[in-house]
């Protein structure tokens, strides 16, 4: 197999590397390009290798994995080290046009994974800007061995995915703090129970997603009249919390739009 190279080794390029060796990616397929020492000594742990521009492999894909400011530059190194490759941008806010104002000899690609790449769950969506079929065919090989691919139309669209999706599971997360508090002070202090029940929560809630039921009529199948249930989701709207949290998607949505024209 060809190499795959990531140009980044941050919490994406972790997540997504772990999740393509335990699809089957052999862990020598796969190179990164990170300046940071804590990156690199994760990297290193998790047995891939260390790549340099300089050395002419023969590279599948470079997988963009770095902040938006230094995507572009990131970007005009590989081009001058490489001739016509294949690039994947997993970074939020940088339009296509911006990479290829510099360098228009790419197959470029933009994509969008979420950290749940690591446990092979990810929502990826990828949108062909420049590539060929058969190497866009490729790409999405790739990132659905990682989870679920939704490829885009339209590249505006990103930008809602990125603040939507991408983000999603710090949302979750954020809003969890309020069950870690609570069950760490019924497991009297330990987190390992406590995060336990939070899983089992979580993959419940999961797997009762897929029956193919609205969140209405899930909400129904647990909740009761005049119960618990019903009077913690009354709170809920009479608080709005579904408008607090739907802001809360449209300003990461808005700051995705603002890096965009900011880089």
């Amino acid at each position: 197999m060809k190499k795959i190279v990531f140009y980044g080794g941050g919490n994406i390029a972790q997540a997504n590397i772990k999740g393509l060796i335990s699809s089957g990616i052999k862990k020598q397929d796969i190179l990164y390009i990170e300046r940071n020492i804590k990156n690199k000594e994760i990297l290193n742990k998790i047995g891939v290798k260390e790549f340099s521009l300089e050395k002419k492999f023969d590279v599948e894909f470079f997988i963009l994995a770095v902040k938006p400011k230094d995507a572009l530059n990131a970007y005009a190194e590989i081009c001058i080290n490489y001739n016509k490759p294949k690039i994947i941008s997993l970074v939020a806010g940088i339009k296509s046009k911006k990479y290829l104002s510099i360098a228009n000899n790419a197959e470029l690609i933009r994509g969008m994974p979420n950290t749940a790449a690591e446990f092979n769950k990810a929502n990826t969506a990828l949108i062909n800007i420049s590539s060929s079929n058969a190497s866009f065919k490729k790409a999405k090989n790739i990132f659905s061995k990682v989870g679920i691919i939704l490829e885009l139309d339209k590249e505006s669209k990103m930008d809602d995915f990125t603040g939507l999706i991408g983000s999603g599971p710090a949302y979750f997360f954020y809003l969890l703090k309020v069950y870690e508090k609570r069950i760490l002070k019924m497991c009297d202090g330990d987190i390992k129970k406590t995060n336990e029940i939070i899983g089992n929560l979580l993959e419940g809630v999961s797997l009762s997603s897929r029956n193919n039921l609205n969140m209405d009529e899930l909400i129904e199948t647990v909740a009761s009249k005049k119960g618990t249930t019903e009077a913690g989701i009354k709170e809920f709207k009479s608080l709005k919390v579904l408008n607090s949290f739907e802001k809360g998607i449209i300003a990461a949505i808005k700051r995705s739009k603002e890096i965009s024209n900011e880089s």
